[in-house]
């Protein structure tokens, strides 16, 4: 590099002579096209640390924070992480954020980016947290009963019905019961479900929910079936699921045209059945004993394609995660387990020990192999004498 100066001896210009940067950047003799097999996941766009890591060190200093708001497998999260660097990663898909959440939990068993010749990163990810914004855009739903009532029977593929309190659609010999907008779908709800089936000679029938009271999942189908209707519970699709199967309208309206729905969303937006998740409880002297004895996710293709490799369908839970203290709001993530290459199935069984007696309300959070989300809230009365 040549310095220029002005009669005062000022600089006024660099002129640099070095080669710059190729199109193809490479990482000693290796191109950097694609991740090492190491560090490789089952992810389309994953791109190499290597690659990150040039780009993070070249543009930051420690302690600055990167972003990434389609952080895919979570490749710039992890080598920001281990560069020194603070983050923030966002992306609409909920399988992206499963295989990052699960990426920077394990990350002190992948390799380290500064030093070479240590063949581990060797330490646990900081503290961080995971944000769902959830459902909030449907406010401006509130005010628009009919017109959201009638825009989710359409996502659902299902039509009207008029003359009921309780049903609001049909689709094939099923009754369709749309959840509340902001409110847990409860077990009273699907009682007036049920009753308004027998009523008028339903005998199946599908309830929407965006989210479900904890008993439900374990009640309602043994409510249903005493009362001769098969009952299914589906999971609505959260909002940037639907809109970003919906690029180019806009949801305030609630007016997507038939053809569109037809065409396009019934290959993306997917309203899974919710599953069906049993867990044991054991109390002695101040401590729990949690265990997963069931787990079952309703038949699907995608399923079947992987059935006959499952010998225990627990086999099919990916991550689970426990709020010993669950105060009803924010979810604590104090304990989890979770796949990996090495050992492909978590544990089912959690311990732990309370310093007071009282009664407490246990969170689990499951995930599947497929992405969804099942919760359930248990409670326990804990005596430590």
């Amino acid at each position: 590099m040549d310095l220029v100066r002005d009669e005062n001896g000022k600089i006024v210009y660099k002129e640099f002579t070095e080669k710059y940067c190729d199109t193809v950047w490479q990482i000693g003799q290796t191109a950097v096209t694609r991740p090492q097999s190491d560090e490789f996941l089952p992810f389309d766009t994953q791109k190499p640390e290597g690659l990150l890591r040039r780009i993070i060190v070249s543009t930051s200093e420690s302690g600055d924070i990167i972003a990434d708001f389609f952080c895919g497998s979570g490749t710039t999260l992890a080598a920001a992480e281990k560069l020194g660097r603070r983050w923030i990663g966002s992306d609409l898909s909920k399988f992206a954020i499963q295989v990052t959440r699960k990426r920077l939990l394990d990350i002190h068993n992948s390799k380290d980016l500064l030093d070479e010749k240590k063949k581990k990163y060797g330490n646990p990810a900081r503290p961080f947290e995971l944000w769902n914004i959830g459902n909030y855009e449907t406010v401006y739903w509130q005010e628009k009963e009919d017109e959201y009532l009638a825009f989710m029977l359409k996502l659902y593929q299902s039509q009207p019905l008029t003359g009921f309190r309780y049903l609001h659609g049909r689709k094939g010999d099923r009754a369709v019961h749309v959840g509340p907008l902001n409110a847990p779908v409860t077990m009273e709800e699907v009682e007036k479900v049920v009753i308004e089936c027998r009523a008028n000679n339903f005998n199946k029938a599908d309830v929407l929910g965006w989210e479900w009271s904890y008993e439900v999942n374990e009640l309602a189908k043994e409510l249903a079936s005493k009362n001769g209707v098969d009952l299914r519970l589906i999971q609505i699709p959260s909002v940037n699921e639907i809109k970003s199967a919906l690029v180019g309208f806009d949801l305030k309206l609630l007016k997507i045209p038939e053809q569109v729905v037809e065409k396009e969303l019934s290959g993306y937006v997917k309203f899974p059945e919710v599953a069906y998740l049993e867990i044991e409880t054991e109390v002695k002297k101040g401590e729990v004993t949690l265990k997963i004895t069931d787990f079952q996710l309703s038949p699907t293709a995608e399923l079947a394609e992987i059935a006959s490799k499952v010998k225990d369908s627990r086999e099919l839970i990916d991550y689970w995660a426990i709020d010993w203290d669950y105060k009803g709001d924010t979810f604590h993530n104090q304990w989890q387990s979770f796949r990996v290459k090495k050992n492909p199935k978590v544990d089912y069984e959690a311990k732990h020990k309370y310093e007071e007696s009282r009664e407490y309300q246990i969170m689990v959070k499951v995930v599947d192999v497929f992405g969804n989300d099942t919760n359930k809230v248990v409670g326990v009365k804990v005596r430590r004498d």
